[in-house]
């Protein structure tokens, strides 16, 4: 009879056995969206759970494992953290970028209206954790450079701290003299002044040699002093001579002939041709004074792009002349690059380099290198790298 009794035993163990296990609740049961997962893989009977919202996320869910079936008895459902309005800018508007609503993981862009410029280093705030980084950007008014004038010339207006809008007017002190350039400017959106400060000139042309020709006519006058608009009309004082150069010429309001007086005689060769922001000096010329072989040079800063002792004419045709090209002026661009700007105005030449060190705080990805080399193409000042790296907090 003993081991009917043993058999009887081990089913109502393996029976006992059974029917907890059937009573136990399982991670897999919890279907909640947005909630971090449970510690344990399963619970008995009449054990509790509280379920946390995944990072970003704010409520809770209480749960009791109830005969193998979980029972909610709270319920907050996860929603994502609010961090309401992100805050107005003056002089700018914001936008959502990224999310439809100002809720974690949302990002706004500010930008500032026509005539200021981000002040602030960040243009954006993004809804975390603990609500809205960064602070509001700052919008400030667009800000030309200060007017310089000499003692021949008066600026009406805002010189010295000319907000966009602005206009500034120009006038000779003498009565004597010309304005050469534009009498109005105004401060650009981008804080450049729309034009370079006129200067005031003498403004008459001089009188120059005639070589082999006479002047046909003459308006106002065939003499001097010749004025700005003043026209001379030249002709060959001799019929059978080849005519060089132009037949009219006008005198210009900086004091220069638009071309240069023309030339008559055998020789084929026409007067050596002008280059911007350059001049010629003859090298040689024929007994007739007519010139065949000049050399070129650059007004200060220009550089001149070709390397050439002079230029001669051959067959009646001048060589190509070379070309001035133009200098770099260092402004406020090198600020966007987190530059210093120098104190005074610094101009750099074509295909020089200058060294320029980076705003306090910034290095270029090395703090062994907190400076940035800029060079000249033309006008335009070259940039290989930036101050984009902030030094390490020691």
């Amino acid at each position: 009879m003993q081991a009917p009794v043993q058999i009887h035993i081990f089913f109502c163990f393996l029976f006992s056995v059974t029917f907890v296990q059937c009573q136990e609740c399982l991670r897999e049961g919890i279907t909640y969206e947005n909630i971090t997962p449970v510690e344990k893989a399963s619970y008995d009977d009449g054990e509790t759970v509280k379920l946390n919202c995944m990072t970003g996320y704010f409520g809770f869910y209480k749960l009791k494992c109830n005969k193998g079936q979980w029972q909610t008895f709270i319920a907050r459902s996860c929603s994502k953290k609010k961090c309401g309005h992100p805050g107005e800018t003056p002089n700018g508007y914001f936008k959502l970028i990224e999310g439809k609503d100002y809720v974690y993981g949302a990002t706004v862009e500010y930008t500032c209206k026509k005539g200021y410029e981000m002040a602030s280093r960040n243009n954006r705030r993004h809804c975390r954790i603990k609500g809205w980084d960064n602070s509001i950007p700052v919008c400030e008014e667009v800000r030309c450079p200060v007017i310089h004038t000499d003692g021949t010339v008066t600026a009406l207006g805002n010189t010295v701290e000319g907000a966009y809008g602005d206009v500034i007017h120009f006038q000779c002190v003498s009565s004597n003299k010309s304005l050469y350039g534009n009498n109005i400017i105004h401060c650009m959106e981008n804080g450049n002044w729309s034009g370079p400060v006129p200067q005031c000139i003498d403004g008459t042309c001089q009188e120059q040699e005639l070589k082999k020709v006479k002047i046909l006519f003459g308006y106002p006058t065939f003499t001097s002093p010749y004025e700005p608009g003043h026209v001379l009309v030249f002709q060959c004082t001799d019929d059978n001579m080849r005519f060089y150069g132009h037949r009219a010429i006008e005198c210009q309001p900086d004091g220069k002939w638009n071309y240069p007086y023309p030339q008559c005689g055998g020789q084929t060769c026409p007067p050596p041709p002008y280059i911007k922001n350059g001049d010629y000096s003859t090298i040689s010329k024929t007994a007739d004074n007519v010139i065949t072989a000049v050399s070129y040079t650059c007004q200060s800063f220009f550089v001149l792009d070709k390397q050439q002792e002079n230029y001669k004419c051959v067959n009646g045709i001048w060589e190509t002349p070379p070309k001035c090209l133009k200098p770099c002026e260092i402004d406020k661009i090198v600020e966007k690059y987190n530059l210093q700007l120098p104190k005074e105005k610094v101009y750099i030449k074509h295909a020089d380099t200058y060294r320029l060190n980076c705003t306090d705080g910034w290095n270029t990805g090395s703090e062994m290198k907190a400076y940035v080399d800029v060079s000249c193409s033309n006008g335009n000042l070259q940039f290989d790298q930036s101050c984009d790296t902030q030094n390490k907090l020691k």
